[in-house]
């Protein structure tokens, strides 16, 4: 026991002991999902956070795993634009380079971003909590499992509607940005995401507190960096740096020039990529659409103090503490700058991607709730110590049950997922001969080939084939609802060919691809059809190509 400790007083041994852990129990609904698979599936290990955007991820991988450095929308047949994404390139050559299929590179690279999130997440809190190692470390593991009171409302929500809308459900229950613990859970890109805001801001303010050039070029390149693939964080990064170096500026009534120079330099570096994110937007109607109607609002204010439950009360209340005996450190100013910039920026009118404003929004709140508990535990002093830490351990129990529950949810989406008893069930458990259909077109379309199918199909498609379909994601694929409203009329009726054969001429669409979900659409007859000629057929589809010669 006494060597187990020893080992554990190790900054590296801890975290490669958490890391683990971690690991293990991130990992384990996807070991899961795959020992509950028939022999008759494929298993795709899809996240069960947003199982849709899953395929959309695992088309840039496709991408760069077929050699292309910069990548094509295959949700929307009509653009070529090509665009930069190091994070997905780099992704697709390591499946490139050790033949994996994509699905399997997508879980090796969450695991190896799991132990950069938490030495990220752990470096950041010791950096900015006062605190000995003991309640460091206490307070790193407080910030992994704290959630909101999403629980204990829910089962009201479901006594309204069984399947209500998500706005209307605290995001502590749904949303990667409610929590670090949610943040595990989803994909890789969203982890190292994650991990940068925590880099860029640890850097960032040693910067400014030791007067470090060396530091602001460690900030200002690891926040280019994070533009380049995830730019949503632009809004968040410029913000909290720049209000920190005001609030120093107006508390220390001055602003000197060498802060500047450090602002600048940091700000400089990471231009580039902001710049190029604004030149696809401007250079491509694609991007600018789907930029659009990619919303991403903030819950309203009641849901958002229950999504974030008695965590955000004990942050609140150690703030009006430090306020009342105006006592503000600068590692306290800026977290609480932290914590105030990302709630301001969450429910700022004109943007559209408010919810992304929260990433990373539970560190600032765990070190001030964090900070909170240690007042209150002071303050019970006559209280035996084993009594105190049986205290605490029912709070951490109740804080994490929001978690807890969620952690169950993926075991019973997967168990009825199996079952094909659960919406979206097809994209996690491919049926093998779909699976050989799009094996097949994969191997045969070239990268001007356009298929039809219907918005379930179409979403998969680009996912597993590196192929562009007419119809796909909800959000990548512009004018979505109007695309599916062209597809059901087409598998509608069998008739009115001419209009139809006109309609894939207009869309330059190659192939159609025909399963259960077209049937399902109506009476639409493929192989009665002169202009389609079957190319692929086995029990679960038929791929037909156009032919109008």
């Amino acid at each position: 026991m006494a060597s187990i400790k020893k080992i554990l007083a190790n900054d590296f041994y801890f975290l490669v002991f958490i890391s683990l852990v971690v690991i293990i129990m991130m990992e384990a609904p996807y070991v899961y999902g795959a020992l509950i698979n028939d022999k008759n599936h494929y298993y795709t290990g899809l996240n069960t956070i947003a199982v849709i955007d899953g395929p959309v991820y695992l088309s840039y991988l496709e991408q760069g795993k077929a050699g292309h450095f910069l990548f094509r929308d295959l949700f929307n047949s009509n653009d070529d634009f090509k665009f930069f994404n190091p994070f997905w390139l780099v992704v697709g050559l390591a499946a490139k380079i050790f033949r994996l299929s994509g699905v399997i590179i997508l879980q090796l690279f969450r695991l190896i971003l799991i132990p950069l999130f938490l030495l990220a997440l752990y470096k950041i809190i010791t950096l900015l909590l006062a605190e000995n190692k003991i309640r460091q470390r206490v307070c790193f593991i407080f910030s992994l499992i704290i959630s909101g009171l999403g629980i204990f409302i829910y089962p009201l929500i479901l006594a309204g509607s069984s399947k209500p809308d998500l706005d209307k459900v605290p995001i502590d229950l749904w949303a990667y940005e409610a929590n670090n613990f949610m943040v595990l859970r989803y994909y890789p890109h969203a982890l190292l995401a994650i991990s940068l805001i925590f880099l860029i801001f640890y850097y960032f303010y040693q910067a400014i507190e030791i007067k470090s050039y060396q530091k602001s070029i460690w900030a200002g390149l690891l926040a280019l960096i994070l533009f380049s693939f995830h730019p949503f964080q632009i809004p968040l990064i410029y913000g909290v740096t720049l209000v920190y170096v005001l609030v120093l500026a107006i508390k220390n009534r001055k602003l000197d020039f060498k802060t500047i120079k450090i602002y600048g330099l940091f700000f400089l570096i990471s231009l580039p990529s902001v710049i190029y994110y604004f030149y696809q937007i401007l250079a491509n109607e694609n991007i600018f659409l789907k930029a659009i109607q990619n919303t991403n609002w903030t819950p309203s204010l009641f849901l958002f103090i229950l999504s974030f439950g008695l965590g955000l009360i004990l942050a609140l209340y150690y703030i009006y503490y430090l306020g009342k005996n105006k006592k503000f450190s600068h590692p306290q100013i800026f977290v609480i700058v932290w914590f105030f910039t990302n709630i301001i920026l969450a429910y700022l009118p004109f943007l559209n991607f408010q919810r992304r404003m929260l990433g990373g929004f539970m560190v600032p709140l765990s070190i001030l709730a964090f900070s909170s508990l240690i007042l209150i535990l002071n303050k019970m002093r006559e209280l035996a110590k084993t009594t105190k830490v049986i205290l605490g351990a029912i709070l951490l129990f109740f804080l994490s049950l929001s978690n807890l529950f969620v952690y169950s949810q993926d075991f019973k989406f997967l168990k009825q997922a199996s079952l094909d008893n659960v919406e979206h069930s097809d994209l996690v458990y491919v049926d093998k001969q779909i699976k050989e259909a799009l094996d097949w077109y994969k191997k045969t379309a070239v990268d001007s080939d356009i298929i039809l199918a219907s918005s379930e199909r179409g979403n998969l498609i680009p996912g597993l084939t590196g192929k562009k379909v007419y119809l796909g994601h909800p959000i990548e694929t512009v004018g979505f609802k109007g695309k599916r409203s062209e597809i059901e009329y087409f598998f509608a009726f069998n008739v009115l060919d001419s209009e139809k054969i006109k309609f894939l001429q207009q869309n330059k669409i190659t192939y159609v691809f025909y399963s259960d979900f077209e049937k399902k659409l109506g009476l639409y007859s493929p192989a009665e059809k002169s202009y389609l000629q079957e190319v692929f057929n086995n029990d679960k589809a038929i791929i037909y190509r156009i032919n109008l010669n």
